[in-house]
């Protein structure tokens, strides 16, 4: 099931960076998960990041104003014909 995916990685990105993990519902039905580190986050800690990162669809990383935030995308659901 989708959104059990979608709260397993947020609790993931949670408990590995120390953050809140924001849930975003995207207009065409998907979601994004989202979680900020502030600092430079230990080795230990960007392989738990990232290890978590790779179980949705998409990924990516941002650093703005010395913060990264790293997102998550999954797909909607696709319906059966």
């Amino acid at each position: 099931m989708r959104s059990t995916r979608v709260f397993e990685l947020a609790s993931r990105l949670a408990a590995a960076t120390g953050a809140e993990a924001r849930i975003i519902q995207l207009p065409d039905g998907g979601y994004r998960v989202e979680a900020e580190l502030s600092g430079d986050p230990d080795p230990r800690e960007h392989l738990t990041v990232l290890d978590a990162l790779t179980r949705a669809d998409r990924y990516g990383h941002r650093y703005r104003a010395r913060i990264h935030t790293v997102w998550a995308e999954f797909d909607p659901p696709q319906e059966l014909p």
